[in-house]
């Protein structure tokens, strides 16, 4: 059961809309086209100007995921944005894993990736169901845990779920 008394907070980011213009690169090494390098730094302001206090940034290190994560990090205040490869190759349960594993030092991370495994993500917490998570697209995550190591699906649930689109 939820608790509402909210000890821990994070954001699952889907990255920015990615180019295809270059149909020879690897998918890992595809650059964001000139809509997302507008949604970026769009939805980056409207989240800190609405009290998301972001303290990390962890992205996968896909150039479209990493680019979008670093415009986030400069609207912020140029914070650190550290790679970590199972938010591109990994399932719901590295990511998961990867939260649990947290240090207690970071107080709001975000963490910046991919469908379709953010949008299942996502829907393994406790809220309104989502049916895609569209680029750059910001799911707000709450959990009652005192501790990263005890965020799970049944102590945290969706706060908010905002899209370019939907600003």
């Amino acid at each position: 059961m939820f608790i509402d008394h909210c000890m821990k907070e994070f954001l699952l980011v889907r990255h920015a809309k990615s180019s295809w213009k270059h149909p020879h690169l690897k998918d890992k090494e595809r650059p964001l086209n000139p809509r997302g390098e507008r949604d970026a730094p769009r939805m980056a302001a409207y989240c800190k100007d609405n009290g998301l206090a972001l303290t990390n940034i962890i992205s996968s290190p896909a150039v479209r995921a990493f680019t979008t994560a670093s415009i986030f990090s400069e609207i912020y205040g140029n914070l650190d944005v550290d790679i970590e490869t199972d938010l591109y190759f990994g399932e719901e349960s590295d990511w998961l894993d990867i939260i649990n594993q947290l240090d207690e030092d970071i107080k709001f991370p975000a963490f910046f990736s991919h469908n379709p495994t953010i949008t299942y993500f996502a829907n393994s917490f406790e809220g309104d169901y989502i049916d895609n998570v569209p680029t750059c697209g910001v799911v707000h995550i709450k959990s009652s845990a005192n501790e990263w190591s005890e965020v799970d699906c049944r102590n945290s649930k969706i706060e908010s779920f905002i899209y370019p689109k939907g600003i």
